[in-house]
């Protein structure tokens, strides 16, 4: 079991890295896209439609379907936000990372991340389990604050 527990650690890292790395190439990926389109907005429509068309393909593949009204009448209403902040994300990205880099965009949305991470673990908030405030783990988000203005003053 433990031996299980390793593997799914590493994997876990793995797909993490990926994820970071396609938060780094999506901007690019979209800000090209949205040299054809009339408005960002535009832009955002069809990324998030090709990834709607992914998903299904890959949940038809997987024969997952879909929850029952049911299931979903019983989720919170924050639930319901995470399509809301892709949104933001992706047409914020559109908007401001190609003049801004890909550097200092990716430096600004890490430090958000681990800003609000940090209060989100301490309080136990959303369903993600709670680990407290440490001097560590402030520290550790200082560096990533301290990294974040050295590479916005270049």
């Amino acid at each position: 079991m433990e031996r299980f527990s390793y593997i799914f650690a590493a994997l876990g890292s793995l797909f993490a890295l990926g994820a970071g790395a396609a938060m780094a190439l999506q901007p690019a990926v979209n800000a090209k896209l949205r040299e054809q389109c009339n408005h960002p907005l535009q832009a955002s429509v069809v990324s998030f439609g090709v990834g709607l068309l992914a998903l299904l393909g890959l949940a038809t593949l997987l024969r997952v379907g879909v929850p029952s009204v049911e299931r979903l009448q019983t989720l919170p209403a924050w639930a319901w936000t995470g399509g809301l902040l892709g949104t933001y994300m992706v047409t914020v990205s559109l908007l401001v990372a190609p003049a801004m880099g890909a550097t200092r965009w990716i430096a600004l949305v890490l430090a958000g991340q681990m800003v609000v991470s940090l209060v989100l673990d301490h309080f136990g908030w959303l369903g993600y389990a709670q680990h407290a405030f440490t001097w560590p783990r402030i520290f550790g988000v200082l560096c990533v604050v301290l990294g974040v203005l050295i590479v916005m003053r270049n």
